[in-house]
């Protein structure tokens, strides 16, 4: 059941032992399948974090936001941050990618608007998990003078 469960999509350990026991496994068959699965390499967190990274910048989402769903996932903290100093990402130029998505114009530039609606933008970007530093750099119009 768990290498039918890891042929669709990685796991990480903590997924696959919850998923294992919501089908009513017994706990000693959970600890097998996992070390079966690990022994053979089909069970790897640090390629569960690789593979969360890059499908959440994928999504548009900054560093604090990808850290959360890591936890989530049960992912240890360790594999993320090995995995980031690995890509070594521009969470500025994603930030700035992201905003331009959502608000930008046909001229890829992002229009000022009143203080309301900044402040709505900045807690869009906040909720995608960027930093201040990144949102300001997002959203202020020096960053687009090419």
């Amino acid at each position: 059941m768990a290498v039918g469960l890891l042929s669709r999509r990685d796991h990480s350990e903590l997924e696959l032992r919850q998923k294992l026991a919501q089908r009513q496994c017994p706990p000693e068959d959970i600890e097998t399948a996992i070390h079966y699965c690990t022994e053979h390499n089909w069970l790897n967190d640090q390629r569960f974090a690789e593979a969360l990274l890059r499908q959440g910048i994928a999504k548009g989402h900054g560093w604090q936001r990808i850290c959360l769903d890591a936890r989530k996932k049960g992912v240890d903290m360790s594999f993320l941050d090995l995995a980031q100093e690995n890509a070594q990402y521009d969470w500025y130029e994603i930030a700035r990618e992201t905003a331009l998505r959502k608000y930008g114009d046909l001229d890829g530039q992002i229009p000022a608007v009143e203080f309301k609606e900044q402040a709505r933008r900045i807690r869009y970007l906040q909720y995608r998990g960027f930093n201040y530093d990144q949102i300001n750099y997002a959203l202020s119009s020096e960053c687009f003078d090419d």
